[in-house]
């Protein structure tokens, strides 16, 4: 069976976290964002990326997968009621994200993936300055940990208005 539209726009929303969307964005369409798309998903392994649909989804509890192909990728879906599969080129995941990408939700992606990674340099893996692993854990890993999951909540945010869930929600911003 051929690919729904929303099999094809999951598969691009998936593809990418926050981060990785930004610096596709950042490429101009040429063969830039394919090479860089293609290099994404060689460096995820030979198997290709696998990723179960959740509650809520479209074909809910339905195995993806993200297969190599010169010019794209092979997304295959296996569900309950069959399975669907086709190419997708990364000139069709450009054209989904060109057409959401504003000015205001690529500044708001920039900002929150700017001071997630910024935060995320902040991080001090050991209790060293303090006098034992619980005073760490009290006044440094518990606030570094909290400020880190708000900031991956801003950023998966800023990415959902992009690269929106296939089921109608209103837009963030």
């Amino acid at each position: 069976m051929k690919l729904t539209d929303y099999d094809i726009a999951m598969a691009a929303r998936d593809f990418f976290n926050p981060g990785q969307l930004l610096e596709f964005a950042d490429l101009p369409f040429t063969d830039s964002r394919a090479l860089r798309g293609g290099q994404l998903l060689r460096e995820r392994g030979e198997q290709g990326t696998r990723l179960r649909r959740l509650p809520g989804e479209p074909d809910a509890g339905a195995m993806c997968t993200w297969t190599w192909r010169p010019g794209g990728f092979k997304y295959e879906v296996a569900a309950a009621g069959g399975t669907r599969c086709g190419d997708v080129s990364w000139r069709q995941v450009s054209q989904l994200i060109d057409e959401r990408l504003t000015p205001v939700r690529y500044g708001a992606l920039r900002q929150a993936v700017t001071a997630e990674a910024m935060h995320r340099r902040s991080y001090f893996p050991g209790p060293a300055p303090f006098r034992n692993a619980e005073a760490w854990r009290a006044h440094f890993y518990g606030a570094w940990a909290s400020a880190a999951s708000a900031l991956e909540l801003r950023a998966q945010a800023a990415k959902d208005a992009i690269l929106p869930a296939p089921r109608p929600q209103p837009p963030l911003f």
